[in-house]
């Protein structure tokens, strides 16, 4: 299968999932509470395919648009109703009651991350051993004392079993500006700690890339071998094949692909010599790289994906998986509540606001790479669209609570003129954060 073709069954997976979740939720305290659905739907547009079971007065459909969904219910605001079921009308219900069914979507989505989690700890999910594989030099590493081949033990206090296991936990510190220690166990089985200072870090970009790489610490490198290949690159081209060893370039010994990617990079539009072993055989394979800029310089490039180092598995009990992913879940939160909200603010890059083309490749590589990733992926999505739909926007679930919060304090709904304006604001907002999404995507494309 190709990566288009796991992109798109990973992105309308993700969407079936979460929509159905958080549609779900609506539907199940809709029909707890009494009130009469009349139709849930998965997608938007001509149903593709339409049931209703016996004795059951809703309607359910797949719409031919998967991008979304809705549950319908009896409302006289929409249409006449009955008068023997108008006490199963929305609108008749309490402000308690119609607040609950409305935020019901949400919280289920917040339910099922934590339930994602739960099972992603339960099945255990591959990672990377905690070992400290480079320090950059000049880095906050360096400096606070951090030495290769150390290995991670604790992060305040907290037992570390693999190299991504905190990383909600450490962005929500440094996000935060806080002190953050580190246990670490030297090569001579010596412990010592070591404290990293957050408070002078630049806030405007501490979500961009995972903690660790930003103060200056790496895991240890892949070896140089060939994982994935960028179609029509020059690796393709030269006829490069997965599981290839690079073991030399140019007759330069090359160890892991650190050191590959460091010879490749500093020789954009340069021919290379590269020795590969290949089923026991030694091959020379000839190419010519690639010259990209970024960040105002050239750099060279073949067309390879860097190899997945896993060398350890994160697993706990069904008992104690509980609380972990309780935390995880917690910490996520806080994570995407404080990145929206600086965003909004702009003390953080809008470039980390991602749209449907991002959403879908990410789909596609963690459905190749497995359920647990895929898993993952879910709860991070389903904690988004969660808080996204809690924002007080007219149009989304927040801006409906918003409406039932005036209503609670001034004793009646905001005029129907108010309503009718907000809405217009809420679709200029909605489609501005596409607009800038979409834009990064087209970006990240390019």
């Amino acid at each position: 299968m190709s990566g288009f073709a796991y992109s798109l069954l990973g992105f309308l997976a993700a969407i079936a999932i979460l929509v159905a979740v958080h549609e779900y939720g609506h539907f199940q305290v809709a029909r707890k509470l009494g009130v009469k659905v009349l139709k849930f739907s998965i997608g938007f547009g001509k149903p593709v395919v339409a049931w209703r079971r016996k004795g059951d007065p809703t309607e359910y459909c797949i719409g031919i648009i998967p991008l979304g969904g809705y549950v319908k219910m009896l409302d006289e605001h929409e249409g006449e109703v009955d008068p023997g079921e108008r006490g199963m009308a929305f609108n008749r219900q309490s402000l308690g009651a119609r607040s609950a069914i409305v935020a019901a979507g949400p919280a289920y989505n917040f339910l099922f991350a934590i339930f994602a989690i739960w099972l992603v700890l339960v099945a255990g999910s591959d990672d990377i051993e905690p070992l400290i594989g480079a320090v950059a030099e000049n880095s906050a590493a360096q400096q606070a004392g951090f030495r290769t081949g150390d290995r991670l033990v604790r992060i305040d206090g907290r037992e570390v079993r693999t190299w991504g296991q905190h990383q909600f936990y450490l962005t929500h510190q440094a996000m935060k500006g806080n002190t953050v220690d580190f246990e670490v166990a030297g090569n001579d089985g010596g412990q010592r700690s070591i404290p990293v200072d957050f408070s002078a870090f630049d806030q405007y970009t501490i979500g961009n890339r995972p903690i660790p790489s930003q103060i200056g610490l790496s895991p240890p490198a892949p070896p140089a071998e060939v994982f994935r290949i960028v179609p029509d690159s020059p690796a393709e081209r030269a006829g490069l094949q997965p599981g290839d060893r690079v073991t030399a370039i140019d007759a330069t010994p090359i160890g892991d692909w650190g050191e590959m990617v460091e010879y490749v990079s500093s020789r954009p539009g340069q021919g290379l010599s590269l020795s590969v072993r290949r089923d026991g055989r030694q091959l020379e394979i000839q190419l010519t790289t690639e010259a990209v800029r970024a960040d105002g310089r050239e750099f060279g490039r073949i067309g390879l994906y860097r190899p997945p180092l896993q060398n350890a598995t994160l697993r706990y009990g069904p008992l104690a998986a509980i609380p972990a992913s309780l935390d995880y879940n917690w910490r996520m939160t806080v994570v995407t509540l404080r990145s929206l909200g600086r965003m909004l603010s702009a003390r953080m890059s809008s470039d980390n606001l991602s749209g449907p083309i991002t959403i879908a490749r990410l789909a596609g590589h963690t459905i190749e790479a497995g359920y647990t990733d895929f898993l993952k992926f879910l709860a991070i999505i389903s904690i988004s669209l969660g808080l996204i739909n809690l924002l007080p926007i007219p149009l989304l679930d927040g801006g409906h609570l918003l409406y039932f919060a005036i209503e609670a304090v001034k004793g009646s709904p905001p005029s129907r003129k108010a309503m009718l304006w907000g809405q217009q604001l809420g679709i200029a907002v909605l489609v501005l954060l596409m607009g800038v999404a979409f834009y990064n995507d087209i970006m990240r494309l390019f």
